[in-house]
């Protein structure tokens, strides 16, 4: 029973981003705007969306901090295991790291995967 739910649990966390970054049909990726009005105050920025796409954007910036630490430690993990020499001690550790690096990855999965649903509910683009 613990296999089964492990092997959905698996599947949801490997295809939610490939759901929440599903895109409309001619959404894009926008505009370039003119570099002449660098510097200016755009009273646009402090608007709901311009607030709320700062907010994403900072979240996006802390979710690509949170993925690249827990490959890190997955590569750490790599290394524990094979100085390890089959001493238990130094295997628990390893697996201990190994699976706080998944658990890492899968939060990092989970935010970008809710970074898009929320884009997509609030219809910002």
């Amino acid at each position: 029973m613990k296999q089964k739910i492990y092997i959905i649990l698996a599947f949801v966390v490997l295809f939610a981003p490939i759901i929440a970054f599903a895109a409309a049909p001619g959404s894009g990726l926008g505009t370039i705007t003119d570099s002449s009005t660098a510097g200016e105050y755009n009273a646009s920025s402090y608007t709901a969306t311009g607030i709320s796409t700062k907010i994403t954007g900072v979240v996006d910036w802390f979710s690509w901090g949170i993925a690249l630490v827990a490959v890190v430690m997955g590569l750490y993990s790599g290394f524990l295991f094979i100085t390890a020499r089959g001493e238990p001690a130094q295997l628990k550790t390893a697996r201990a790291t190994l699976l706080w690096a998944v658990i890492g990855i899968a939060v990092a999965v989970l935010a970008f995967s809710i970074i898009a649903i929320t884009k997509s509910i609030l219809t910002l683009t």
